[in-house]
C-alpha cells in the first residue's frame, strides 16, 4: 500500500511538471527565454508522446492521460499556427508565380547549388546573406536565364538579392535600423504581384526582440498598403509559431506556407514564405543539399479564382491574445 501511494504521488508530481511545461511552451511570454523554449516545442511534444507511451507500459494511467493530453494540446497549437489547408489547391487559370529562397551562408556545395537552381526553373529566386563573392558567382551563373535582378551587397548578414525571369514593373528598398528590405512588383498575365524580401535580426537580446517586432510591423504596414497580391519571404530567424510571427500574420493578413512540422524534423527552419489571402499556395517544400542539410525553400502561388476569394482567411487580430 505504501509503495502504491508513492507511485501515485510520483505520477502527480510528474503530471504537474508536464502540465507546467506544456503551458510554458504554448503561452510563454515574449522574451529571450520564451523565444528559446519555442524553438524546442517539437522536441517537447515528442517527449510528451514518448512519456505517455512509457506510462502506458508501466500502467501509470494518470501520468499517461496527462502526457498524451499535453501532447495533443501542443499538436493543436502547432497545427493552428500552420497553413490550415489540408490539401494543396489545384492549379487554376489565374496568374501564377513560383519562387525559391536561399540563404547562401548555408551553401557548402557550389556545384550542387547551381545544378539545383537550373533544375528548379522557378520564376523568381531570392538570396540572402549576399556577400561580394556570392554576388559575383550568382550574377555570372544566372544572367542568361534571370536577366532582371535587384541586389544589395554587404559584408554583414543583411545583403540580399532577387533574380527574375520577368521584368520588374517597380523596385524599391526600404530600411529599418540600417537593415534593408527588398520590394518588387511583377506583372504576370496582366495581374500585379508584389514580392518582399526581408532578413530579420535574431532575437538574442531584449533590444533585438523589440527591433524585430518593429521590423515586422513595418513590413506588415507596407503589405496592407498595397492593393495587389503579396508574397513575403526571407530568413525571419524564428520558428513560424513564434508569437512575433503570429502577430505579423494577423497584422499583415498573410498566411504561412508550411502546413505542418513533420517534414522539417526536430529542427524547423527559420526561413518562411507568406502570402496574402487573395492568393493560394499550390506547392511548398524544403530544399536540401546532398547531405540533407537545409539550404532553402520552394513555393508556387497563384491568384485565387473568384469562387475561392473568401476562403483561407487568417486569424483576425482581435481574436489573438498576445503576450508582452
Amino acid at each position: 500500500m505504501k509503495r502504491k501511494g508513492q507511485h501515485l504521488a510520483g505520477q502527480y508530481i510528474i503530471s504537474a511538471a508536464v502540465v507546467l511545461i506544456a503551458v510554458l511552451a504554448v503561452f510563454f511570454p515574449e522574451n529571450i527565454l520564451g523565444v528559446q523554449i519555442l524553438d524546442y516545442n517539437v522536441h517537447i511534444m515528442v517527449g510528451m508522446l514518448l512519456l505517455g507511451f512509457g506510462a502506458l507500459a508501466l500502467n501509470y494511467s494518470k501520468l499517461m492521460t496527462t502526457s498524451l493530453a499535453a501532447c495533443m494540446v501542443m499538436c493543436i497549437f502547432l497545427k493552428n499556427e500552420s497553413n490550415d489547408t489540408m490539401i494543396m489547391p489545384s492549379a487554376n487559370t489565374e496568374a501564377r508565380l513560383s519562387v525559391a529562397h536561399f540563404n547562401v551562408s548555408n551553401i557548402q556545395d557550389l556545384d550542387h547549388l547551381t545544378n539545383t537552381l537550373d533544375e528548379l526553373d522557378v520564376d523568381l529566386l531570392s538570396f540572402q546573406e549576399l556577400t561580394p563573392d556570392w554576388n559575383y558567382i550568382l550574377q555570372d551563373h544566372l544572367k542568361a536565364n534571370y536577366p532582371y535582378n535587384m541586389s544589395i551587397v554587404r559584408i554583414d548578414p543583411y545583403g540580399m538579392a532577387m533574380y527574375s525571369k520577368k521584368s520588374f514593373t517597380s523596385m524599391d528598398t526600404f530600411m529599418h535600423n540600417n537593415k534593408p528590405n527588398l520590394q518588387a512588383e511583377l506583372l504576370i498575365d496582366g495581374k500585379s504581384i508584389s514580392v518582399f524580401g526581408s532578413y530579420l535580426e535574431p532575437e538574442i537580446t531584449k533590444t533585438s526582440t523589440i527591433q524585430t517586432r518593429e521590423h515586422l510591423d513595418m513590413i506588415s504596414y507596407r503589405i496592407r498598403d498595397l492593393k495587389s497580391p503579396v508574397i513575403a519571404l526571407g530568413d525571419y530567424n524564428m520558428v513560424y509559431w513564434a508569437n512575433a510571427i503570429s502577430r505579423f500574420r494577423a497584422k499583415a493578413q498573410v498566411i504561412h506556407s508550411r502546413r505542418d512540422v513533420s517534414e522539417d524534423g526536430l529542427k524547423p527552419p527559420y526561413d518562411h514564405i507568406f502570402f496574402t489571402t487573395d492568393m493560394e499556395c499550390t506547392k511548398f517544400e524544403n530544399i536540401n543539399d546532398l547531405q540533407e542539410n537545409h539550404i532553402g525553400i520552394l513555393g508556387v502561388y497563384q491568384i485565387k479564382s473568384e469562387d475561392n476569394t473568401n476562403e483561407s482567411q487568417p486569424t483576425a487580430l482581435s481574436s489573438l491574445s498576445f503576450k508582452e
